[in-house]
């Protein structure tokens, strides 16, 4: 049995803690190793802090000064987690009791980054966890499949990232990886981006099919934010996530080719939210020549070996 130290980023979000915290603490009871819960609040404006010392003693609680978004609030509890695995879950995700009986067996394996669980929307009955990648074109696309999609659920299902939402790490790969990258905040693409690095680095990412999450898609950025500004964030920071990972020399030049027509098309079909966010990724660049050359240092697989992997 392996102990877990579980990490929520949290934002005014006292009404989903009330709801989501109670299932999560009873899963944690019936797992047969210890289990902590860390709650790092990203300067709410809310009483979660008051309220979590009332009804929840028993959770560890972590208070930003300032709000610094997902990155940094989830290195944060990372940084204080006592355990060799951590769930990362997110306030708005609701836990079933058997939440740590099938994960963790994955983490026997060295070679393993992450475990998540199917994730689903309630309200679709959609899986949210089983992403992989396939060539698009100009570049590679995101698709998100079902299980029915799969033809096995036996043995490992890699993904091309383990959700930042509800996913179990290695601590340990966590802290040589730096974590989640600041460099995407506020929020998305930050899960993306470590789990590709991980694989980059040699480590697996895989669907645990035997254990179910439940999450209403993007609930809470979408109570804080507008539709507009998340799209913009969403494409700056898919390009920057370009920028900073991929090596391959012929898959740049490929980027490079498409780059024009892409922005072109963008103008002619009015998407201004890809057109926007590139030109957003721009104020980043004088910083993508040495995270590149950082993360570089512990690349070990190609760009093509992942795709194999994760197409």
């Amino acid at each position: 049995m392996k102990s877990v130290s579980v990490v929520i980023p949290t934002y005014n979000g006292r009404h989903l803690l009330e709801r989501n915290l109670p299932p999560l603490l009873r899963a944690a009871a019936r797992h047969g190793a210890p289990v902590e819960v860390i709650v790092v609040d990203d300067a709410s404006s809310d009483d979660t802090v008051s309220f979590l010392a009332e009804r929840f003693p028993e959770v560890r609680v972590l208070v930003n000064e300032r709000n610094v978004g997902f990155g940094e609030t989830m290195n944060r509890g990372i940084d204080a987690a006592r355990h060799d695995v951590v769930l990362s879950l997110n306030n708005d995700i609701l836990v079933e009791d058997d939440l740590f009986d099938r994960p963790l067996r994955w983490f026997d394996d060295p070679t393993v980054f992450s475990a998540t669980p199917d994730i689903i929307d309630p309200r679709r009955r959609e899986s949210q966890a089983i992403p992989r990648l396939r060539p698009g074109v100009c570049w590679f696309q995101t698709r998100y499949l079902q299980r029915a999609d799969l033809p096995s659920l036996e043995g490992e299902v890699p993904i091309f990232y383990g959700s930042g939402g509800a996913s179990f790490y290695d601590r340990g790969k966590l802290r040589i990886l730096g974590g989640f990258d600041s460099i995407y905040h506020p929020f998305y693409i930050e899960d993306i981006d470590l789990s590709y690095r991980a694989w980059k680095a040699g480590w697996k990412s895989l669907l645990e099919p035997g254990t179910t999450v439940y999450h209403e898609t993007s609930s809470t950025i979408l109570s804080l934010h507008k539709k507009r500004k998340i799209k913009f964030i969403g494409d700056r920071n898919r390009t920057l996530f370009l920028w900073l990972n991929i090596t391959d020399r012929a898959l740049i030049l490929r980027y490079f080719i498409c780059l024009p027509f892409s922005l072109l098309y963008d103008v002619v079909a009015f998407r201004k939210y890809k057109f926007v966010g590139f030109f957003r990724a721009l104020r980043y660049l004088p910083r993508v020549p040495a995270l590149r050359r950082q993360r570089q240092k512990y690349f070990r697989v190609t760009d093509r070996e992942v795709f194999r992997c994760i197409c």
